[in-house]
């Protein structure tokens, strides 16, 4: 896209209030409104920067997944006030706040993402901390997936809990119990992408992943491309990986 259109878009952005509903339920309020609103407009410069490398030339429609109950949700609906955004996750009834707060179609997931209808043609997805919960193939399965989900020169960013989240864990409040965190860094010293699993039925954790791991994982996305990785590229906390539906392979 443009700079100039990209800097149009954020100028109007930047203009325009921001829907500062909270859902009841929304347990990521717990930071404080200043973290909470300035994390969710962090988003949407992250998104900027994606539109800017890439050669999409309008965000019609998007996915956010998973939306929660809205820290990006209503921060995508200010800078796409026309788009057609779809808010999906397990958590019911943040999908039911978001449809109804924001404005647009809700999809109930399923732990098994790549069962999910969630439909095609997406100009923008964006998948706010999925890939920091999960084990690499899942990861990698489902990036490969949602990959297949975008229109032509569409743009899929997700965040990534990087190098940096080993100070997170150390000083800034621990992500998960000092066995699992063990046994993630083993991980991710053999392989690059270390996980364990958070005590109890859901098959939900943390993920640890090298930056050159994610790398290798999004080049087997067939038919894309990638933009970017950005370390801390998100609030200075989670990695940012960038990808457009533009064939790698593609001819001059």
């Amino acid at each position: 896209m443009q700079f100039a259109k990209v800097a149009a878009l954020e100028e109007a952005f930047l203009k325009r209030e921001i829907d500062k509903t909270v859902s009841p339920q929304d347990h990521m309020f717990n930071t404080g409104p200043d973290w909470y609103f300035s994390v969710g407009v962090d988003a949407i410069r992250v998104i900027f920067r994606a539109l800017a490398m890439s050669s999409l030339g309008d965000v019609r429609r998007i996915l956010d997944l998973p939306c929660g109950h809205g820290r990006v949700a209503r921060h995508l609906r200010a800078a796409f006030p026309r788009a057609a955004i779809t808010f999906a996750d397990i958590e019911t009834d943040g999908v039911d706040f978001c449809t109804q707060q924001f404005g647009g179609t809700g999809i109930y997931s399923r732990p098994d993402l790549a069962t999910v209808e969630l439909g095609t043609g997406f100009d923008l997805i964006w998948i706010g901390s999925l890939f920091t919960h999960v084990d690499r193939s899942r990861a990698e399965a489902w990036l490969c997936h949602l990959s297949r989900l975008l229109s032509p020169r569409g743009i899929l960013i997700a965040t990534i809990h990087g190098n940096w989240s080993k100070e997170v864990q150390r000083s800034h409040g621990a992500m998960i119990g000092e066995v699992e965190w063990a046994e993630i860094l083993a991980g991710y010293e053999a392989t690059g992408w270390g996980y364990a699993r958070y005590p109890g039925p859901d098959d939900y954790g943390v993920s640890l992943c090298r930056a050159s791991t994610v790398i290798e994982m999004a080049s087997r996305a067939q038919a894309t491309r990638i933009l970017s990785y950005n370390e801390r590229g998100w609030a200075g906390n989670h990695d940012v990986l960038m990808i457009e539906n533009r064939d790698r392979m593609e001819k001059f």
